[in-house]
């Protein structure tokens, strides 16, 4: 996480304020992975409130973005939570796995988490493949729908509230999934391999979203939490010491080896 610190950056902006040169480039990196054009992604990024620009450092090239709206939600009882919505999201494969959304996110959300106003803060996606559910799944220790722990009645209300807000009667409440009209992401996207299906998380997602094959998402949510934040960040230290410590061993191996 600190190497990709350094070496990306990342930027927040209103989204009617993108220029048409930074669009160009979003619709490029967009466009060959996903079943759309670009009406219907300048249609998409027109309901954004904002949009996160990922970028390398060095020269300024855009790896990826990601898509943010705002929602307050009034419960029961008078909460309130604030929901953010990630959306329209694309990473280069290269750049995965490197908890740069991760960090848009604690960036985002913690105005929100702090501020007097909310009850609770609340991310969330419409996961249309298993990618975004597993980052949730890899990286947190409180998220929903999850396979080791049952919703709460607040988690079921924010996903009821949000999934009829959103997407109308195309929202299965029992299941907590959208129905979509046609598949979205393209094949070697979505693609599900043997390997993947050894991951009972991944099985998870499937079983729940049965219909991911024709295009269906699952609305996942996660808390803003400390027990959240300190689980992200330790588990991206570990990575950081493992990735340290892998060359040593492999100059290590290669002494021998010459030896």
């Amino acid at each position: 996480m600190l190497r990709t610190i350094i070496r990306t950056a990342i930027s927040i902006r209103r989204a009617p304020s993108l220029d048409e040169a930074t669009r160009e480039q979003m619709w490029a990196l967009y466009a060959p992975h996903h079943n759309t054009d670009r009406a219907e992604f300048d249609r998409r990024l027109a309901v954004l409130d904002e949009v996160a620009l990922f970028s390398r450092r060095r020269d300024g090239t855009l790896i990826g973005f990601c898509g943010i709206r705002r929602r307050v939600v009034q419960l029961t009882g008078g909460r309130r939570v604030a929901a953010f919505y990630l959306g329209l999201c694309y990473l280069q494969p290269a750049w995965r796995s490197n908890a740069i959304v991760q960090r848009m996110v604690l960036r985002r959300v913690l105005g929100p988490w702090l501020s007097p106003r909310f009850d609770r803060v609340y991310f969330w996606s419409d996961c249309l493949t298993y990618r975004p559910y597993l980052a949730m799944a890899r990286n947190l220790r409180e998220y929903y729908p999850s396979r080791t722990r049952a919703d709460s009645a607040e988690v079921r209300e924010v996903i009821a509230a949000l999934g009829s807000a959103y997407y109308g009667d195309s929202f299965d409440q029992q299941r907590g999934t959208v129905r979509k009209r046609r598949p979205r992401i393209k094949g070697h996207e979505a693609f599900v391999s043997a390997t993947d299906l050894h991951d009972p998380d991944i099985r998870f997602y499937m079983d729940r979203n049965r219909d991911y094959d024709r295009g269906d998402g699952m609305i996942a949510i996660c808390p803003v939490s400390l027990a959240n934040v300190v689980h992200l960040l330790g588990r991206q230290l570990r990575k950081e010491i493992v990735t340290r410590r892998a060359p040593a061993r492999s100059s290590t191996a290669t002494m021998r080896t010459s030896a």
